[in-house]
């Protein structure tokens, strides 16, 4: 668990289903699947690889997976902070 969410968050990205987004999510997540990134962020306006994104899932498995893929891609500032619940009580707490 990161421990550096109390600086700014360019893009807080649930990378959870479409379906399991719409059943609920964090305030301020976007939805992009992990199979879907890093593309779909090279084709964001204004993230660039410095930009400070934080990604989580229902179990920490997907945005672990994610974050390598994003890393892997030049992203330098990634944060997993793994399930959804987990990720509810870092975001809020900071």
């Amino acid at each position: 668990m990161p421990t550096d969410l109390d600086r700014p968050i360019d893009l807080l990205i649930d990378v959870r289903s479409r379906i399991e987004y719409f059943l609920g999510h964090l305030d301020g997540a976007v939805c992009i699947p992990h199979d879907q990134l890093p593309d779909a962020l090279a084709r964001r306006e204004g993230i660039t690889p410095k930009s400070r994104i934080v990604l989580y899932c229902a179990s920490g498995a997907r945005s672990a997976a994610a974050a390598m893929a994003l890393r892997g891609a030049g992203y330098t500032q990634v944060s997993d902070v793994g399930a959804i619940a987990e990720a509810r009580k870092a975001v809020t707490t900071g």
